[in-house]
């Protein structure tokens, strides 16, 4: 989505030729869409470290930015809400984008979407990793780290795989 407001404004300000931005369009738009054909029972997602550091960063460092600065919070809140909200469809967290990182559906093989990242990923593989999370003593949180697909709790019950986003053409 990014790519293609920056190829527009490319475009806008007469920086592109009528030709050459359609060739990069239409680029872009495969490379988005290339990852859901390349996706099999034997391939791996990220490693439990970079799922682990977009952890980090969505939950410690933007969520807690909009907790310790009162005036601030709503307004940060809403702006994360906000860009979550235009990554939509992309099967994306602000941290996954900021780390080039994509959740992918593996019905279908394509970016997840809103609705299954919120109600199979967030609330229903939520649910079964608070509840099994807690039984193991805190091990299965670290399943990523030996799971042969790099796969966590939520991953396995959305069937769902965080993979590398494909590099923009850009």
């Amino acid at each position: 989505m990014d790519d293609l407001r920056e190829l527009e404004k490319l475009r806008e300000e007469s920086l592109l030729t009528p030709e050459e931005y359609e060739r990069q369009r239409n680029m872009i738009i495969e490379n988005r869409y290339s990852v859901s054909e390349s996706i099999g029972e034997a391939d791996v997602g990220v490693s439990g470290w970079a799922r682990f550091g977009a952890w980090l960063l969505d939950y410690f460092i933007i969520m807690s930015v909009t907790l310790l600065v009162p005036i601030l919070g709503i307004a940060l809140i809403v702006g994360w809400i906000i860009w979550a909200c235009t990554l939509s469809g992309t099967g994306q967290t602000p941290a996954k984008k900021l780390l080039n990182q994509t959740v992918i559906d593996l019905e279908t093989g394509k970016p997840m979407t809103l609705g299954r990242m919120f109600g199979m990923r967030g609330l229903l593989g939520g649910l079964v990793a608070l509840m099994t999370i807690p039984l193991t003593i805190y091990v299965i949180a670290f399943m990523p780290f030996w799971d042969k697909r790099n796969q966590n709790i939520w991953d396995k019950v959305s069937n769902s795989l965080v993979v590398r986003t494909p590099n923009s053409v850009l």
